[in-house]
């Protein structure tokens, strides 16, 4: 199993946000807009999470208002790219899990298998499809033991199928194979801004790069598939949020029981 320190949902904080810098054992830094305006890597937004489970929001206070104001942003939808990427995770049960990355020969370096959603088409299916078709491995839907703020369908069966609603805190922690996270940042060849959902996934059969299944004869070419340990992804994965990702999901991993795994390996009905 992987020792990462389990990741737990934010617990209440002060009504400010921070901010945190995306450290190898994801460790909150309060920073001020001065210090963030030297960053040389992303950074991650933390959430406020309230203390008092009364709270109710003042929707008549001016401050509800003027904090959205402050802190929210939008964008036209040609401004804003929509991809779609997965940790994928091999052995998940063994002592030595591996990732699943591919190297990018065209730019020279290790990355996480993700790319843009195809109208029509669903935000975990086009995860599973993009790291298909640019590693040559077939894969499916990973169930994690996470909490989420997705809401529990009306007639679904509850704290059977989706955990329990922490009404306090506004998630449902359970197994589950929603998006583990998202991460955003200019993209340098059209300047919209990518928004990337990541989800965690498991190989189908083979762990060995088949090309039938990459349908772009540029992927052959650019894309060299390699399966690396947590903490080698965490050191050679270019990008701040792909290495943060990688550290959730094993986090994620190693906070389930042997029973919990045995229930989320092979599952693969997902809407």
């Amino acid at each position: 199993m992987a020792s990462s320190a389990v990741m737990r949902p934010a617990e209440p904080t002060s009504a400010r946000p921070l901010l945190l810098s995306l450290g190898s054992k994801l460790q909150p830094h309060v920073v001020g807009p001065q210090i963030m305006r030297k960053f040389q890597h992303l950074i991650r937004r933390e959430v406020w999470a309230k203390s008092d489970p009364k709270h109710v929001v003042d929707w008549r206070d001016g401050r509800t208002w003027a904090k959205i104001r402050r802190e929210g942003f939008y964008h036209r939808s040609d401004e804003v790219m929509i991809s779609c990427g997965t940790v994928t995770i091999r052995d998940c049960s063994s002592r030595q899990p591996a990732v699943l990355v591919v190297y990018n020969h065209d730019i020279g370096i290790f990355q996480l298998p993700k790319g843009r959603k195809n109208f029509d088409e669903g935000y975990l299916g086009a995860a599973l499809r993009e790291t298909t078709e640019e590693t040559g491995i077939a894969v499916r839907p990973l169930r994690l033991k996470f909490a989420s703020r997705a809401t529990i369908p009306t007639k679904a069966s509850g704290s059977k199928d989706y955990g329990t609603e922490d009404a306090r805190a506004g998630w449902t922690e359970g197994l589950s194979n929603e998006s583990i996270g998202v991460s955003e940042y200019p993209d340098p060849a059209t300047g919209a801004w990518r928004n990337i959902h990541w989800y965690a996934a498991e190989p189908v059969g083979a762990t060995e790069r088949d090309e039938t299944l990459m349908p772009e004869e540029d992927d052959k070419r650019k894309f060299t598939t390699v399966w690396m340990q947590e903490h080698e992804a965490a050191e050679r994965l270019k990008l701040d949020d792909e290495r943060f990702m990688v550290q959730v999901a094993f986090a994620h991993l190693a906070s389930m029981s042997r029973l919990e795994l045995e229930r989320s390996q092979g599952w693969s009905e997902y809407k």
